[in-house]
Order: structure tokens, then sequence, then C-alpha cells
């Protein structure tokens, strides 16, 4: 499981059933919720400025910044999935929300319920988008309205693939380097 750090008498809450890489960090005041997967390389920072609250059954990709801004946290509802590469800052996401690869929230920004921000979106400093809005653009703007509900992405893990990954490491299956003259 990641690297967990204390900053300032605040260390990390995960949930026992979170699925942590090896390379992930959690710093100071976050709080993570039931199977949450937290991927390679990401990176959650809830420091002196203010706390991270992250929901049940979030999926957060490689690389993923997550941070606080002065006086204003960051909360990420149940059932979002945030894409690689993404940067969250001081914000917050309704549950349901898809924030695809590279997307940038910014500042006291509010994504409503069951919305999708598109690759590579710039959500700008204190903008806010209704339930099932279709985010993109840079400056991001409403692009559209989602009228059904919004499917899980087919490049993010299931909650069954989490389960899976969790017997593969307590059975020792966790993938191997092999010499690449052996395959």
């Amino acid at each position: 499981m990641g690297q967990l750090y204390s900053y300032r008498g605040a260390s990390p809450q995960v949930a026992p059933s979170v699925l942590m890489a090896d390379s992930a960090e959690l710093v100071g005041n976050v709080v993570v919720g039931e199977n949450t997967l937290i991927a390679g390389g990401v990176r959650i920072t809830g420091d002196s400025t203010g706390a991270i609250r992250i929901g049940a059954r979030v999926t957060i990709l490689e690389n993923t910044v997550l941070r606080p801004l002065p006086d204003c946290g960051l909360i990420i509802e149940d059932d979002v999935v945030i894409g690689p590469g993404a940067v969250l800052q001081g914000c917050h996401v309704g549950s349901g929300t898809v924030v695809e690869a590279g997307a940038v929230l910014d500042g006291r920004c509010r994504i409503g319920a069951e919305s999708l921000v598109g690759t590579g979106a710039c959500v700008k400093q204190r903008s806010v988008f209704p339930a099932r809005s279709v985010i993109d653009g840079s400056p991001a703007e409403l692009v559209g309205k989602l009228r059904g509900p919004l499917r899980r992405p087919e490049w993010a893990p299931e909650s069954g693939d989490l389960a899976a990954c969790r017997t593969q490491v307590a059975h020792g299956y966790a993938a191997q380097e092999t010499d690449p003259g052996q395959r």
C-alpha cells in the first residue's frame, strides 16, 4: 500500500478496503472512503491550507495530483472516476462524475453529479456546472447535457477488477518483471 505521511499533526485516514499502488503518496489531512482505487504515481496532499475528502468507490488513475487551496478543501464524492494525469485543486466533484485524462479543475470550481469533464479540459476558478453536464475545452464550457445515465468509461477499472487485483496480490500473483528474452 502506498506511502502515507503525516503533516503538522494530521495523518491520512484510509479505509481498509482501499487499493493503493506502492508509488502513490498521501500527505496530511486526507480521508479516503471504502473500495477506492488509487493508482501509481498519484499524489494527494492535504496540507495546512485545507483538507481532502474522497468518497467511496472512487477510481483515481496514474499520475493524478489532488491538492487543496488556501481556505478551500477538495471534495470528491462517491463513484467518481478520475483519468490519468488530471490535476484537481480545491474543488468539489459531484458523485458519479467522470474526469477524463489530463483535465485540470481549478480552485473553487464545482462540478455537478454525473457530469463528464473531457480530456484535457481546463475548468477555471469558481466555475460552476450543474448535474449531468458535458464539459470540455480550454477554458472549459458547457457543451452539452447528458440525457441518460453516465456510463463508466471502458478505460476505468470496475469494482470487480478491484477485487481481482486484491486477490492476485494476496495470493502472490502480482505482476513480475520478466526477461524480454523469455517471452
